[in-house]
């Protein structure tokens, strides 16, 4: 393992060490690529990886025999471990399914650290070893995955200099007419097309009063001159994702909007440069809704500025609400301060930022305005 790979698995085990656990299996996706560097398309049978914490052994990675050559090939994501074990039902297999490959390594009584398991899996969990007793770590783990490492940072980066190269392509796409559902795919088809491994969030187009349902798929309807159009995009490059949104309009945009535009900027720009470590969320929101009850639009604004991202779209921080976290060197944020304008739909734009040692660098830059078609 490289440096960084080691550290991960070396801040698990501090971690199972403070808790005074046997061991720790982690089964989320994200965190079995974070701790391992495997991935697999389909997550429908057992996969995991388990560190010990006080045997003085190596972790494992447990997986089925359907994932058999991407374990064993350099097909895709190949992993870092040393130790692998397969299960399957056929004579090649000593291990006929995943409790018996576990039974190799957990016993009962034992204290056993979890990211997510389901509640039926918990219930075989401890059926199958008698007293053993599981304590979850889903917010420790998220918090040893909240800074980001070298690898990581340029993964990401990359992410976002294809998001901005494909979003370069909206404004010819807008130029003929098209649906909301055509400009997504659109973009979608050319991500992949230029090497990325889909998206971290489905390609989100809106138009009007539509856009105000944030997460709404983007449908087969006509886009519309002189409304507002706003285009979420995230491609993910080795298993890491962005998070870019820009708004558009085909003609003339509706005049309520134009002060709400500024506002948002000026609020945007505001927070990226107060950001720096030891920063907390509560400074950050008190600073945007200064900016926007000196706007006059206040009103407008949901008390959220943004999130982290890398393996998954929203991760901690979640800048929001009564949110207290403390700004970190490394942190990668998505800033947001999105504003809403019924019934016109709001106004938006999304953009990468990497926290610094003295302050944080945007990983996103184009088309820092409304683009008027």
């Amino acid at each position: 393992m490289n440096d960084n790979r080691l550290r991960r698995i070396q801040t698990l085990t501090e971690l199972g060490k403070e808790r005074d656990l046997d061991w720790i299996l982690c089964m989320f996706p994200e965190n079995i690529f974070y701790f391992s560097g495997f991935r697999t398309m389909l997550y429908t049978r057992f996969i995991g990886v388990l560190v010990p914490i006080k045997e003085a052994r190596e972790p494992v990675l447990i997986a089925s025999y359907i994932d058999k050559r991407l374990i064993q090939e350099d097909i895709w994501s190949p992993h870092w471990f040393k130790e692998t074990v397969l299960w399957g039902p056929s004579a090649d297999y000593a291990y006929k399914t995943h409790w018996d490959a576990l039974k190799a390594y957990l016993a009962p009584g034992l204290l056993l650290g979890v990211d997510a398991i389901q509640y039926n899996f918990y219930e075989q969990l401890v059926d199958t070893f008698p007293g053993l007793k599981v304590v979850s770590l889903q917010q420790e783990i998220l918090n040893i995955r909240m800074v980001k490492d070298d690898d990581e940072i340029q993964k990401i980066k990359a992410a976002y200099r294809l998001a901005e190269e494909i979003m370069a392509q909206v404004v010819e796409w807008l130029g003929e007419p098209t649906t909301e559902a055509e400009l997504a795919a659109n973009m979608t088809r050319a991500a992949v097309i230029e090497g990325a491994e889909g998206t971290i969030f489905p390609t989100l187009v809106s138009c009007g009063e539509k856009m105000l349902a944030y997460h709404s798929p983007p449908l087969p309807r006509p886009i519309k001159p002189n409304e507002l159009i706003r285009v979420a995009f995230g491609p993910v490059l080795d298993g890491y994702g962005s998070d870019l949104l820009r708004s558009f309009c085909i003609g003339r945009p509706p005049e309520e909007v134009l002060p709400l535009k500024d506002a948002f900027f000026e609020a945007q720009e505001a927070v990226v440069e107060m950001l720096k470590p030891g920063i907390d969320s509560q400074q950050l929101l008190k600073k945007v809704e200064e900016i926007y009850n000196k706007k006059g639009c206040l009103k407008n604004w949901s008390y959220n500025i943004g999130h982290g991202l890398a393996l998954s779209i929203h991760e901690p921080p979640r800048i929001a609400g009564t949110d207290q976290s403390v700004m970190q060197e490394n942190m990668i944020l998505a800033v947001e301060p999105s504003l809403g304008c019924p019934p016109h739909g709001a106004f938006a734009h999304c953009d990468g930022v990497r926290i610094t040692a003295d302050g944080a660098e945007w990983l996103s830059t184009m088309n820092r305005d409304l683009v008027i078609i």
